[in-house]
């Protein structure tokens, strides 16, 4: 099974290419330098410290460097002499202490490695100048800060390090990461033009990736750290706390309804947040920076925010989902076996009522005797004395009237037409109860005809249900965190979903199942699609398969297969008219098989056309919908008997293959042969049936093979067989071409040309070549 490979950075891996060892230096030293820069309570800058305490010690002078050179730099820090002590300081202690493995590992060892130099250089500083209580407390804070920081960014260096995805991370690793990545972007908040600040712009763009691709949760978290941040930078500030927080919560809200939505949401949010601020001057600098963020954000493109997929999605209590899923597979099984007991009440009851209530045409004779005899003054001699004999005289016209439908006086026997002096009206009499008899059996017999299609219903229905609870049995689990990440993505390339399945089998091969609204408006790239689903599930998909019902979209996807198949079909219809009898569809059921169907209309022309695309449109999507080859059938057939008062016939030919082993499933109803070639060698697949439209009950006549790289299936309309088979064997197994396309073009060119009765037909040759996936 091919899985895609999860975007991730690997030090381990970079440390042996000298480039890439040089660049992480220079990545160390970069976020050190942006760190050192950061300012809290306008001119305290703790963070420098707290990255030579916390990141990786494989990259420990680079970060010293860092720091110490943006202490150097011209700030609003005070006494930047005490920070880069402390950096000295702290390099010290972790270098002296780095053999320790036990300590070094400790989670308190980060933070204490920055407090304890922030405060022994505050409080010196306090000392040797004699400063106030408030200043005192201040440095207190400040080297709280260092303390506290050094822990969210060893926890986050830790991530990074390790090589884990960004979906793996927990919701205390995405909190310190959040932190992290607002004191970096905080360093940004003193390059301004005019009134906008470039740090807490670019904070808020990441506010809105993070709500656009993790819901709630993402808006709100990167909202609080972003918020809680820049509100301790320097006063006059403080509102962006609530406003951020509130900002995001909201946008996280809207973002299923669409980006636009989202960053509406976030602007209102956020103003309303900001009215608490008597500083107008400062309200309007926000919301200045606010509109320029949310313009950047919006011309961005939709890729730019995709590694957030997953970030906010984590998995469900494994147990419970497995529970449910016995749950539900005990009920559609149970269910199915109530309506197959239904459909056998309902089929045993109609038949003894036919039975007991069916006309007899014994009723017409009976009939003909009290309208026409008991009025007779020979009523006596004739149904008294000789019963019997009249009886018989009766009952030798049944054979007569039903091969005329009437009688005449020659009908009767001598004995009776001699006795009888009613013998015209008699007649009269037999012929008009003989018609009235034949319609009710024929309205009888439609009844009869139509419950017995209820019944199969009944029987179809059942047959659907214990389709899916096999289904349902496959699967193992249900992975609800793929579930989150895959709406993610979707919400992303506005799509709305309202449901989502993402399943794994025995045999770890996801497919995924997603329910959406209408895609009224929505440009779908399938391919672009199914790559961000991939990258966001770290697993390979292949192109989804999509129907539509009702308003409602359906998206079955599943993992890519160790094959894909390349298609070529060509036609002829009978005459050259415009419209042929044959339809054809080939497609992915998003469960790892590609489908293909041919259906030819009895006869040529308009008619055969309506039947077989009524036929092959139907079978097509019901199997798109997920419904059994077996169950779909029937509704099919179901659905020709009833579709007019005229006979429709219609054949199918069936062919399933699944694309992770090569096995290879046929199912033909009143279909010709089909043709394998396997190594070379043409093999003929012939499974006699009777097509659909004629009788209830109709199955598929099945058999199954298996193909390998480069084996052709090859399918046909009868047309294509008038000449027989033989020349077609021989065409396939000389074929050494690349293209199915250009086959299946020979194939009908010969097929035409090869027929010599006179007569002309609908042909369709439909050629599939499978191939390895690269």
């Amino acid at each position: 099974m091919l899985k895609a490979k999860a975007g991730r950075v690997s030090f381990t891996t970079a440390a042996l290419d000298p480039t890439k060892a040089v660049a992480k230096q220079v990545v160390y030293f970069t976020v050190a330098l942006l760190c050192s820069r950061g300012l809290v309570f306008g001119k305290y800058a703790p963070f420098g410290v707290a990255a030579v305490a916390a990141f990786p010690y494989a990259g420990i002078w680079s970060v010293v460097l860092g720091s110490t050179a943006g202490y150097l730099l011209p700030s609003p820090a005070a006494v930047p002499v005490h920070y880069i002590a402390a950096v000295l300081a702290a390099a010290a202690i972790r270098w002296t202490l780095n053999d320790l493995i036990k300590l070094k590992m400790h989670p308190g060892f980060a933070p204490a490695t920055a407090f304890l130099p922030v405060f022994c250089t505050g409080m010196a500083i306090v000392f040797v100048n004699g400063s106030a209580s408030t200043t005192v407390a201040m440095y207190v804070a400040e080297a709280l800060l260092a303390g506290g920081m050094a822990y969210f960014f060893a926890r986050t260096s830790k991530v990074i390090a390790s090589g884990r995805s960004i979906g793996t991370m927990n919701p205390q690793e995405i909190a310190c990461a959040a932190l992290s990545a607002g004191v970096v972007l905080l360093s940004l908040s003193n390059l301004s033009i005019g009134p906008v600040s470039l740090g807490r712009v670019l904070a808020v763009v990441a506010i809105l990736f993070a709500a656009r691709y993790g819901g709630v949760a993402g808006g709100s978290v990167a909202g609080i750290s972003a918020g809680i941040v820049f509100s301790l930078s320097t006063s006059g500030l403080n509102y962006l706390s609530g406003a951020y927080a509130l900002g995001g919560m909201m946008a996280g809200v809207f973002s299923p309804v669409g980006q636009l939505a989202s960053v509406v949401a976030f602007i209102f949010s956020n103003a309303v947040a900001s009215l608490q601020v008597g500083n107008q001057e400062a309200v309007i600098g926000g919301l200045y920076e606010v509109m320029t963020a949310t313009v950047f954000y919006m011309l961005l493109p939709q890729k730019v925010g995709a590694p957030l997929i997953g970030m906010f999605s984590h998995a469900d209590d494994t147990s419970r989902s497995d529970g449910l899923r016995r749950s539900v597979i005990m009920k559609l099984d149970y269910a199915a076996k109530a309506l197959g007991s239904v459909s056998e009440s309902v089929e045993e009851v109609s038949k003894k009522l036919y039975t007991a209530c069916a006309p007899d045409i014994n009723g017409v004779y009976k009939k003909t005797m009290d309208d026409v005899c008991c009025s007779c003054g020979l009523k006596v001699y004739c149904w008294e004395r000789n019963y019997s004999e009249s009886m018989n005289a009766f009952n030798d016209l049944t054979d007569k009237l039903r091969a005329k439908g009437k009688i005449e006086r020659a009908d009767f026997n001598t004995q009776f037409a001699t006795h009888c002096s009613r013998l015209p009206v008699v007649m009269d009499s037999v012929n008009t109860n003989y018609n009235e008899f034949m319609i009710r059996d024929a309205a009888d017999s439609r009844a009869q005809q139509v419950r017995s299609m209820v019944s199969d219903q009944f029987t179809t229905t059942s047959n659907m249900l214990e389709d899916m609870a096999a289904e349902l049995e496959l699967y193992e689990q249900f992975d609800f965190a793929a579930a989150q990440k895959v709406g993610e993505v979707l919400r992303g390339a506005g799509i709305l979903p309202i449901d989502i399945s993402c399943r794994t089998d025995r045999f770890d091969r996801m497919s995924i199942e997603i329910i959406t609204a209408q895609l009224d408006g929505v440009r779908l790239n399938k391919a672009e699609l199914t790559d961000e689903i991939s990258r966001a599930c770290g697993r390979s998909f292949q192109q989804p398969c999509i129907s539509m019902v009702k308003g409602k979209c359906r998206l079955q996807i599943s993992e890519r297969p160790l094959y894909r198949v390349q298609t070529g079909c060509a036609q002829h219809s009978c005459g050259n008219r415009q419209l042929c009898g044959d339809s054809w569809d080939t497609f992915p059921d998003g469960n790892g098989r590609q489908i293909t169907i041919i259906s030819d209309g009895m006869g040529t022309g308009g008619r055969a056309a309506v039947d077989g695309a009524m036929a092959c449109g139907i079978l097509s999507r019901l199997v798109k919908a997920g419904i059994g080859f077996d169950a779909s059938l029937k509704i099919v057939n179901s659905a020709l008997m009833v579709k007019s008062g005229d006979e429709s016939l219609a054949t199918v030919d069936l062919a399933a293959i699944d694309l992770f082993n090569g096995s290879l499933e046929f199912m033909k109803a009143g279909a010709p042969v089909s043709l394998l070639r396997k190594s070379g060698r043409a093999v003929v697949i012939d499974a006699p049936s009777l097509p659909i439209g004629i009788l209830n009950e109709i199955n598929f006549a099945k058999s199954s093979d298996s193909l390998g790289k480069d084996d052709l299936l090859i399918m046909l309309s009868d047309g294509a067989l008038a000449a027989g088979d033989d020349w077609i064997c021989e065409a396939v197994e000389k074929w050494n071409g690349q293209i199915p396309q250009e086959l299946a073009e020979e194939i009908v060119t010969q097929a035409i040309a090869r027929r010599t009765d006179g007569h002309d037909d609908d042909i369709t040759a439909l050629v599939i070549k499978v191939r390895e996936n690269e």
